[in-house]
């Protein structure tokens, strides 16, 4: 078994041991393309995820899972996350954790993520990725502000992003966009979203989504 298998069971224990998380939640939902840093895995697709959080030793531990499911051309994909933060004052929060991400077909990456965040304007972030098996990195820059409306929340978003192909190809990546929801429920809601997403592996592309989202 290779570094990147030991890596997955032990990411797969830890999410298992999040058990008694004080907070869930999951989603449901339909995109008509699905992009990974810049690059197309797949066009119309359905889409699950699941997260789970609680406070362990004064952070905030969280394990998530997501998968995107091809429902003609493209591959399907799932991702996993494990990580740890905390807010070392009222405008800085650090974050540490793991990131696996595969194509059912075969490509695998794994890595160490490292973020900073400010809680000002804008709210900035700065995320640092490394893979395991190589010395490869991805750095992201991000930016998002939410507006409350009686009848709906509007999120608007931007991205900026480098990630490493090989020892010698890099691509840069963006994605801006916005996000409306609107609670169905108490604990559920379902949002709509647009994005528009470049890189350097293809041309400017739209990209719409539905999908619906509880919490327990």
């Amino acid at each position: 078994m290779n570094s990147t298998k030991l890596l997955v069971t032990a990411l797969l224990g830890f999410i298992i041991n999040v058990a008694s998380a004080q907070n869930y939640s999951a989603g449901l939902g339909y995109a008509s393309d699905y992009f990974y840093r810049g690059a197309l895995k797949s066009e119309e697709a359905l889409q699950a995820s699941f997260g789970a959080k609680t406070e362990l030793g004064g952070l905030d531990v969280s394990a998530g899972a997501f998968t995107n499911q091809s429902v003609d051309n493209g591959t399907d994909s799932y991702q996993l996350t494990l990580g740890a933060g905390k807010s070392v004052n009222d405008l800085l929060s650090v974050y540490g954790g793991l990131n696996h991400f595969e194509d059912v077909a075969g490509e695998a990456l794994f890595e160490a993520q490292l973020g900073l965040g400010l809680k000002t304007v804008l709210s900035p972030s700065l995320n640092v990725f490394r893979s395991f098996d190589d010395d490869w990195y991805t750095v992201e820059l991000g930016v998002h502000h939410k507006f409350d409306f009686d009848v709906a929340e509007l999120c608007v978003h931007g991205t900026i992003g480098n990630t490493d192909l090989s020892d010698t190809v890099d691509s840069d990546y963006y994605t801006v966009g916005a996000k409306v929801s609107r609670d169905l429920a108490e604990n559920a809601s379902i949002a709509i979203s647009a994005d528009r997403v470049d890189s350097d592996l293809i041309d400017e592309e739209w990209v719409f989504g539905l999908s619906v989202s509880t919490k327990f």
